[in-house]
């Protein structure tokens, strides 16, 4: 039984104190028992191939940033990571890597705790690791030091790097947490060059061809259809997409059957639609896009929507349309002064860590795994509680009452006697000690009384 897409669904403020595990995100679980159950099994992680449209938009929603920003942060992030690549000299299956863990952890992780740059610089780290293309932090931070500052070209081992080097180490943790130790990475350019070669030969209009379908597929990393779709619809639509940009053998590609490589039109006219969108917002920013008018990008655009509109199909397959009527949650928009173009970013200074310290994370890379780790777990940890309602006449006392009916009211308490001109002391007009002033209110010794002799005998009170 395949586990579906809401309980796939990152939930990744699991709690992981209640009595009992559950799954969430991408396979993920949360759980820890009680007393009598055993250890807890912690928070378990397990990592997801694909991610659909709309896991994406709630993604994104989630983090409430600013999308304009968000934006350019990616495109920046993925046009840095570029440039270091060409500079050290690494492979075309490097550069996917740290871009598809770039767009992931952008996805998980809040950009105020970071900087886009670092970012990036960190998961081209990772890359090199997984993919065996090693390089040192140093060697990655010296070459995006020497891309920024031409004139000031310095060696790796300058203590410049210091402070950097040890940044790049703390946010390898995170990305690799957030990749869930899962470092499958597709490469759709084997598979474009089978395709290529099996329309135009091996000769050399094949080869000028796949130097232009290069292009256009370094720039497909830019967005987000290497995350959602399969490596042969990916390879698919650069060859179809590049054929009609060109206008170089566009029969030959437009007329091959999408089926024939495991994919089908609806794939690729979203993915297609979303390498477009890119062109038509920022060509600037792409390989391919300079050497390209303009408006032959918006025109390529509206023909792949009237032809997705006369055959009913929706612009995203996978998107749930009850969530697309109801809306997303809207991201939160940053007013202020900096151009939108600019990514935020906060302090560097920043303390990088893994969230969720004081609990326990397990990675699983089989999401089925997950879901009878967590059903076998759960027979010894669930709480099953039983409800019945029951009625009690409790009785009520009567009130007691002080004084019968029969007699009457009770009499109320006699008035008190006022008080003397000056209070309780009876400082009024006596006689000495032991007498009582006009008041009626007797007045008592005093020390005064004991040495004041002028009024003693004579009238005029204390004085």
């Amino acid at each position: 039984m395949a586990l579906t897409d809401s309980q796939m669904e990152d939930v990744s403020d699991a709690d992981a104190g209640g009595a009992s595990a559950s799954v969430s995100g991408s396979g993920s679980g949360a759980g820890s028992g009680s007393g009598s159950g055993g250890p807890p099994i912690g928070v378990i992680k397990s990592g997801r191939e694909y991610l659909l449209e709309g896991t994406i938009r709630r993604k994104l929603a989630k983090l409430e940033t600013d999308l304009s920003r968000d934006e350019a942060a990616r495109l920046q992030g993925v046009q840095l990571i570029d440039e270091v690549r060409n500079v050290l000299q690494l492979p075309i299956i490097t550069y996917i890597a740290a871009c598809g863990y770039y767009h992931r952890f952008r996805l998980e992780i809040d950009p105020k705790g970071y900087q886009w740059h670092e970012a990036a610089l960190a998961c081209l780290f990772v890359a090199c690791k997984s993919e065996d293309t090693l390089k040192k932090s140093r060697d990655i931070l010296c070459a995006n030091h020497n891309i920024k500052n031409p004139d000031r070209i310095t060696a790796p081992d300058d203590k410049l790097f210091d402070q950097g080097s040890k940044m790049l180490i703390g946010l390898e943790r995170q990305v690799i947490e957030t990749l869930r130790f899962d470092f499958q990475v597709r490469n759709p350019f084997k598979i474009l060059a089978k395709i290529v070669k099996a329309v135009l030969g091996s000769d050399e209009d094949g080869s000028n061809f796949f130097v232009e379908a290069f292009k256009v597929g370094t720039d497909m990393y830019k967005t987000f259809a290497p995350l959602k779709h399969t490596t042969f619809t990916c390879a698919f639509t650069v060859a179809r997409l590049t054929s009609v940009m060109t206008g170089l053998y566009t029969e030959a590609f437009v007329n091959l059957d999408p089926t024939e490589y495991y994919t089908s039109e609806e794939w690729v006219a979203e993915v297609m639609l979303d390498v477009l969108d890119l062109y038509t917002d920022h060509s600037r920013s792409t390989l391919f896009g300079p050497g390209i008018n303009p408006q032959a990008f918006i025109d390529a655009k509206i023909k792949v929507n009237q032809r997705m509109e006369a055959a009913q199909i929706p612009r995203y397959q996978s998107l749930c349309g009850e969530c697309e009527r109801e809306g997303f949650p809207s991201p939160a928009f940053t007013h202020s002064g900096t151009s939108p173009a600019s990514p935020a970013g906060t302090n560097s200074t920043t303390k990088h860590g893994s969230k969720g310290l004081d609990r326990t994370y397990r990675f699983l890379f089989d999401a089925e795994e997950v879901r009878r780790e967590r059903a076998a777990y759960e027979e010894y940890t669930k709480d099953e509680w039983e409800e019945w309602e029951e009625e009690v006449e409790e009785p009520i006392p009567e009130r007691e009452t002080r004084r019968r009916a029969d007699l009457g009211p009770e009499p109320r308490a006699p008035p008190r006697e006022p008080r003397g001109p000056r209070g309780p002391r009876g400082h009024g007009r006596g006689r000495g000690r032991g007498h009582v002033s006009r008041g009626g209110h007797d007045t008592g010794w005093h020390p005064r009384n004991r040495h004041d002799h002028r009024g003693r005998g004579r009238g005029g009170g204390f004085y």
